[in-house]
């Protein structure tokens, strides 16, 4: 009887301290993973493009919604300002993905226009987060979100049309190399961090000032 008994609390604590030992893991993966954002919704917006030029206006529609459905997913965990862009954004593209449907969009112009400023609102909201993170001093934070904020700048002004000035470059290509110190959490300075938020939002607005309405 004892020695079924001590065989039961055994394999207990065995599993306990197995569960235990996933969940660490899990949590560890987890907190290293980036954002989504720094993928999405670029492919959609791309596919969208792609069926609208082959005319394939149902497909490109669906497409639209689905960059749609990611910036509305995005409003659930952001501050008020930048829930305020991104909600505006998903808006414009639930209107153009319901035109487009219908075929009264005439010029892929539009596309483009309106996907450049889902990928800016985007763009502010990571450098938002960022910025948050940095005061928190969550480091790792930091990096994912200000490489999504790069990454996405990067598509607002392809999207744009214009062409990437020298100050836009510098500072994407800022932001992803102090991102990945933050993220390796090893090889940066806080001075270093500062500057590459600075410069990001600088260039965040300065394009914003070009792509959206009332801006300039």
């Amino acid at each position: 009887m004892m020695l079924r008994t001590s065989l039961r609390v055994g394999l207990f604590t065995l599993f306990a301290f197995i569960t235990l030992a996933l969940a660490s893991v899990t949590y560890s993966q987890t907190a290293q993973e980036p954002p989504a954002g720094a993928v999405e919704p670029g492919s959609d917006f791309q596919k969208a493009h792609e069926s609208f030029l082959k005319k394939d206006f149902k497909a490109s529609a669906a497409e639209i919604r689905k960059g749609s459905d990611f910036l509305k997913k995005e409003t659930e965990a952001t501050s008020d300002e930048g829930k305020k862009a991104l909600t505006a954004s998903a808006q414009e593209l639930d209107k153009l993905a319901d035109s487009v449907e219908k075929g009264a969009v005439k010029s892929d112009k539009e596309l483009k226009g309106a996907f450049s400023r889902a990928e800016h609102a985007l763009a502010n909201n990571y450098y938002l987060k960022a910025s948050d993170s940095w005061a928190r001093k969550e480091t790792k934070e930091t990096g994912y979100a200000l490489k999504s904020a790069a990454e996405h700048l990067e598509q607002a002004e392809n999207w744009s049309g214009h062409k990437l000035e020298a100050g836009t470059t510098e500072a994407i290509k800022e932001g992803r190399e102090v991102s990945s110190k933050l993220v390796q959490g090893t090889g940066y300075v806080a001075e270093e961090v500062r500057k590459g938020l600075k410069d990001i939002g600088e260039e965040i607005s300065r394009v914003g000032k070009n792509i959206l309405p009332g801006k300039k």
